[in-house]
């Protein structure tokens, strides 16, 4: 491979500078696809196998995979390997990204891997490695082979702006089987829901910026868009979606760039958008461009679709999260868009976070590929479907409670009151139970009274409390 060569010029010694190992291999791979040595489908060499061949270490193989995967010229597909992506052979041989700004810098000290570097912020990696952290993490699972493995190597550093390469892949290997076809640069992983949507408000929405939110809705958007000072209206969500014809007049008198929305499962109804209903508002979404944020926190407990509305046509962005279905200690969520969206939004998650962390990631990777994730899952799907039943049956015991529908992959349900919300929450307080007020969940002021409650935490206690306390049945 070609170094920095020393030479005389004038007796003076000075340095020619040639290209660096990981764009040597970069180079040759491209020079494959640009010959036609290699087509769009067909495998290339594994990163050890390249590493071998071409005396490097497999830390510059995988360097240099990652600029390909960036650029498009290569594809990563899980269990499998890499392979050639797109057709672009007609394309220049590699794309320059020289810094100039604080984030290009901040970029470059995340991904680089130059043998010196005076510009680097921390300490070298080498003073780290005694810590021996993957020991914390458990063994290595080998489902995926030693090539994933070597992917997924332990990343001491910032490691890839976007979030870890494997867990990435194996979110698109997710999403594929739940009917929405994305690659990995089309995914941006975050802390959680709250931290995906806060980027996405940075990003889009200035002060005065006009939105909609549905109502009642998710209560932490409402204080996110409270302190950017957005212009927030609200949409009415009732036990049978959103009203089509009230979304558009909506639409044309405030003009707003986002709708805010929660089609499955959502909190805190637990009701399910019809697919009707979807299509209306999809219509409606694409005749005024407005964007959808879209979020799915149930996507990993429930068996449908991951969206209806993501596809080429549609301007989408689709919100997950670990958070609710594995840990919420786990503060890991992801975002899925257009490929020019995830790169803004990687830039300001630079510079807001830096990064996210690789031990987070690497633990889910080693729920994903040692099958623990799919097995808590499948528990986890038995017992919600099990609470439902419970809850319901309990609670429609109780003359003038009427539950609204709700999907049983979620934790709530909701039902209106005769009381005011608040004073029920304080009576409940003098009982030892805490039981969420109805009227946190609109964005102004609330149309009617009613409860949020978590299906997995009634008991005969809470039930007693609301029969007695709220409907006044002794």
């Amino acid at each position: 491979m070609r170094k920095r060569v020393r030479t005389e010029r004038g007796g003076c010694s000075t340095w020619s500078v040639t290209v660096k190992k990981f764009e040597e291999i970069c180079l040759i791979v491209i020079d494959d696809i640009k010959s036609g040595r290699k087509k769009v489908g067909d495998k290339i060499p594994s990163i050890r196998a390249m590493a071998e061949k071409h005396k490097v270490s497999k830390n510059t193989v995988i360097t240099a995979y990652n600029k390909l995967l960036e650029q498009h010229w290569i594809k990563a597909l899980p269990k499998s390997g890499f392979y050639v992506g797109e057709d672009l052979s007609n394309t220049p041989m590699l794309n320059a990204t020289p810094f100039y700004t604080g984030i290009d810098l901040l970029e470059q000290q995340m991904v680089n891997q130059s043998h010196h570097k005076p510009g680097a912020g921390r300490y070298p990696k080498e003073y780290m490695d005694k810590l021996n952290l993957e020991r914390y993490l458990g063994p290595a699972s080998d489902r995926f082979g030693s090539e994933s493995a070597e992917v997924a190597h332990f990343d001491r550093g910032n490691g890839d702006p976007a979030g870890n390469v494997l867990l990435r892949g194996l979110l698109v290997d997710i999403l594929s089987k739940r009917a929405m076809t994305v690659e990995s640069q089309n995914v941006l992983l975050t802390y959680g829901t709250n931290h995906s949507l806060d980027l996405i408000i940075r990003h889009f929405l200035t002060s005065g910026d006009p939105v909609i939110v549905e109502s009642p809705g998710y209560y932490p958007l409402f204080s996110k868009l409270e302190l950017h000072q957005v212009a927030i209206n609200t949409i009415k969500r009732t036990k049978l979606g959103i009203d089509a014809n009230h979304l558009e007049a909506l639409i044309i008198k405030s003009q707003p760039k986002i709708l805010f929305l929660q089609p499955f499962a959502q909190n805190p109804m637990g009701t399910d958008l019809t697919s009707q209903n979807m299509a209306e508002i999809q219509a409606l979404c694409t005749q005024y461009n407005v964007i959808i944020v879209e979020n799915d926190p149930f996507l990993l407990a429930r068996d449908d679709a991951a969206s209806y509305f993501f596809n080429q046509t549609c301007p989408v962005i689709y919100v997950s999260s670990f958070s609710k279905t594995v840990s919420a200690s786990i503060r890991c969520g992801f975002v899925v868009a257009s490929k020019s969206v995830i790169k803004s939004l990687t830039r300001l998650k630079m510079i807001t976070v830096i990064n996210t962390s690789s031990i987070m990631e690497n633990i889910l990777n080693h729920l994903i590929t040692s099958g623990a994730l799919t097995n808590h899952l499948q528990a986890l799907k038995h017992l919600s479907a099990e609470k439902s039943a419970t809850a319901i049956t309990q609670l429609n015991k109780i003359d003038g409670l009427t539950l609204y529908p709700h999907n049983p992959s979620g934790n709530f349900l909701w039902f209106r009151i005769p009381m005011d919300d608040k004073k029920a929450v304080e009576a409940a307080k003098s009982h030892n139970i805490f039981i969420a007020p109805g009227s946190l969940f609109f964005p102004s002021d609330p149309t009617y009274f009613a409860l949020r409650v978590n299906k997995f935490y009634i008991d005969k206690t809470t039930v007693k409390f609301i029969k007695t306390a709220i409907f006044n049945h002794h």
